[in-house]
């Protein structure tokens, strides 16, 4: 009766900590232990990036070719004028590869087009005429969807939704509120041709499984896109349109364009610097086009396997490693208290780290370990209520 007990105590355990860990994965935080953890496991794996084929995409920046509007406060009343990329150049830049031989691969405009101007159908009809196209959408401060003023074109969220470590992008997210595709996710979609859909903390992808949350893999960092021998230097808006319509065309022609602000306003810190947002976006490209985040059933053996023995630490006293610690530091007071926390994180630091460099999903292991620490606290109560009870 105690043995069974005692497995059933310990397989309820383990299913708990595993629905608290794809719970946690939800959120937009972590502790400040984890923070070097994650840093320092992607720095490794960053040392070993394989680098994208330049030829396969063209940057074009819009951070210098620029237009005033009209700005209006919430009655329509004009305020005085605001910045936006320059449309009626934009315009005439989609016109030219549209009469293209051989058209882009895909064009990801990465503008926000949050206002309507009085140039704006030259571009719409440009628009229009193109069937591999995308366009970012972003929430508003209520945090719901503001979509561009060109309604009837394809369009993603861009926004960073999960949050930041660093105050910036360290985490990415595939869909938000259940519904809402990012726009690297659609942009995979569509290149593709393949369907994704959540379901719970996942997001299956054609037959490939992934969180809907994941510490991304950068491939191309800030400096690769200044660096002339990289091959990925943005090249102005302004500064191609002098070219012949021909070289525009070949420049372009099946290649992913990525048009968008890449130096000055459109900036976020990331775990190894400040990148420009669209090249965040061409990251979490890559991460989904590379299968970086992968849930099989080797992913779950493996965790439920870690915390099977992490509840039976919880039900069982006295484990090897909070023994080995009390042992050493037993005299210190506060050392009794924490050597079972100790060895709680340790583990999972182990585990996060296999997780990560196998299947690239980082575990929130602060979170976890106070889990079962709190847990072991509980059931330690309880066992020494029972005792008490008996001898009386």
């Amino acid at each position: 009766m105690k043995k069974a007990l005692l497995f059933t105590g310990i397989v309820a355990n383990t299913i708990a900590m595993v629905f608290f860990t794809f719970y946690l994965m939800k959120l937009p935080w972590l502790a400040g232990d984890e923070k070097f953890l994650i840093w320092s496991s992607s720095a490794l794996k960053f040392a070993n990036r394989e680098i994208p084929n330049s030829s396969e995409y063209a940057f074009i920046n819009t951070s210098y070719d620029l237009q005033l509007i009209d700005r209006y406060d919430e009655f329509g009343f004009p305020v005085g004028n605001q910045v936006i990329t320059d449309r009626e150049k934009l315009a005439l830049f989609l016109e030219i590869i549209n009469s293209g031989e051989t058209k882009p691969k895909y064009v990801i405009c990465d503008v926000h087009f949050a206002d309507s101007t009085d140039v704006d159908a030259p571009l719409h009809a440009a628009l229009q005429q193109m069937d591999n196209v995308i366009l970012s959408s972003h929430l508003n401060d209520k945090g719901q969807l503001e979509a561009p003023v060109f309604k009837d074109i394809n369009r993603g969220l861009s926004d960073y939704v999960i949050g930041s470590v660093f105050d910036g992008v360290y985490k990415y997210q595939l869909v938000y509120n259940d519904s809402l595709k990012l726009t690297p996710l659609k942009v995979f979609e569509d290149v593709y041709g393949v369907k994704a859909e959540k379901k719970g903390p996942f997001v299956k992808i054609g037959d490939h499984w992934t969180i809907n949350n994941f510490i991304m893999n950068y491939r191309l960092l800030q400096k690769d896109i200044t660096e002339q021998e990289a091959g990925f230097n943005p090249v102005s808006l302004g500064e191609l349109l002098f070219l012949e319509d021909k070289d525009i065309q070949d420049f372009t022609a099946g290649k992913i364009v990525i048009i968008g602000d890449f130096f000055e306003n459109d900036m976020h810190e990331t775990l190894f610097e400040i990148t420009a947002g669209p090249l965040i976006l061409l990251n979490a490209f890559l991460t989904i086009k590379e299968g970086d985040t992968l849930v099989n059933i080797w992913f779950f053996l493996l965790i439920i396997g870690v915390y099977l023995y992490l509840s039976y630490m919880v039900f069982v006293e006295g484990d090897y490693m909070e023994a080995k610690i009390t042992k050493k530091f037993g005299s210190i007071a506060i050392a009794k208290y924490l050597a079972g926390f100790a060895s709680y994180i340790t583990i999972l630091a182990v585990l996060s780290l296999m997780t990560f460099f196998l299947f690239n999903i980082h575990l929130n292991i602060f979170f976890l370990a106070l889990a079962f620490y709190a847990m072991d606290k509980i059931v330690g109560f309880i066992y020494s209520r029972l005792s008490k009870a008996k001898v009386g």
